[in-house]
């Protein structure tokens, strides 16, 4: 089918565009053009103002629609997760494993390798744990915190047809292991982690390339030693995820942080729990009850365990409250880290041949439209 959306402001993953219509073929992108100069063989559909962006790619979501990962890692349930985000232009996901026994690793692990190639939403899985520096293990339990082995070896050795994402202490790791990481193709960022400055630089050198939820669960920066805070500002080449909710990162150090780094170094992660698109305000996280109370969800040690906004809210934050101009913020939440991840080669932009994956908001940050791969999920704000 050949559609062209014209009546909302167009974002690239770079610039804006006024009085454009995209193109549609089929799953793919064909062109942008002038609205008045569409062909007479494409189907119009005109939007009802607002901006009309790359779909939204969320590397780090642990649940949504009442279920966490974790808790039912089956079809279904992935399912299920993957439509709560979409709801809220979310398009593309890594859907999380934290630290939990090494069974609950392999049933998640197995679940995507199953699903992959059935869900265009689907990217790979963002593996958080279990090898953490207790000292910084959050809501992770004790009990999970583990070192590598051949175990986890010879499960991390299967993973060989989708992308995943292994966030770690570099500290609780060897060299030669950090090496045969890399070797496998992982994204290997550090996370939950008291590593040094001159421990961060020696793993950049042999894999490690990201931080996990900056200044989130790390050293903090002090006078003698720049900790894992002040490493992640200061290593050019690595990039950082960061949680834009307000709660788990002040918005000084948010803007502080989009300032330090490189430009396509820092994007957005929700860190989202199974609250999204839910009516229930609580859900189980290893046998306990936790809440979401005023936009924060904690358990009952007090920890934040994790966050309940999606992507669409981490834009709108950045946006209105850490002075961050609206085409970085979008950038962001979709190319930026598509290029982390590698897959912006396809998804993160509007351009020729990329996967139509896109979103849809008004100028209030409403989502009111919703496309993976040209077919169109969410219908909210049309003119007739």
């Amino acid at each position: 089918m050949k559609q062209a959306l014209i009546g909302a402001q167009l974002f690239s993953g770079k610039e804006f565009f006024d009085n454009r219509a995209l193109l549609i073929d089929g799953e793919n992108i064909i062109d942008i053009i002038n609205e008045h100069d569409v062909p007479k063989n494409f189907e119009i559909q005109k939007l009802n103002g607002g901006i009309l962006s790359p779909g939204f790619i969320d590397l780090q979501v642990n649940g949504g629609g009442g279920k966490l990962f974790n808790n039912s890692p089956d079809k279904e349930s992935l399912n299920t997760i993957i439509e709560a985000h979409q709801h809220f232009g979310t398009t593309s996901i890594m859907p999380t494993v934290i630290s939990d026994s090494l069974n609950v690793l392999k049933r998640c692990t197995t679940t995507i390798s199953e699903e992959i190639e059935n869900n265009k939403s689907l990217l790979g899985v963002h593996i958080e744990g279990p090898f953490f520096n207790v000292k910084y293990r959050g809501v992770h339990q004790k009990q999970y915190i583990n070192t590598i082995n051949s175990d986890y070896l010879n499960l991390f050795e299967s993973l060989k047809d989708f992308p995943v994402m292994l966030t770690l202490a570099p500290e609780c790791i060897s060299t030669k292991q950090l090496k045969h990481l890399k070797s496998l193709g992982f994204k290997i960022l550090a996370g939950h982690t008291d590593a040094s400055y001159d421990q961060l630089e020696e793993a950049i050198k042999y894999g490690l390339d990201g931080f996990t939820h900056l200044f989130n669960a790390m050293g903090q920066i002090s006078a003698r030693e720049p900790g894992v805070v002040g490493s992640a500002l200061t290593f050019d080449n690595a990039t950082a995820s960061i949680i834009v909710d307000l709660h788990h990162v002040h918005p000084s150090l948010i803007q502080m942080a989009y300032k330090q780094k490189p430009q396509g170094k820092l994007f957005f992660v929700s860190d989202s729990m199974a609250t999204i698109h839910h009516g229930e305000p609580s859900f189980e996280l290893y046998d306990e009850v936790v809440s979401e109370s005023n936009g924060r969800i904690i358990n009952s040690e007090g920890k934040l365990a994790g966050s309940s906004i999606t992507q669409i809210d981490a834009i709108k934050n950045a946006y209105q409250s850490c002075n961050i101009p609206l085409n970085e913020a979008l950038a962001m939440a979709s190319r930026y880290p598509a290029e982390y991840l590698g897959v912006a080669n396809y998804l993160g932009s509007l351009k020729s041949g990329y996967r139509a994956d896109l979103t849809h908001f008004d100028l209030d940050f409403q989502v009111q439209n919703v496309w993976v791969a040209g077919k169109q999920l969410r219908q909210e704000a049309l003119c007739e």
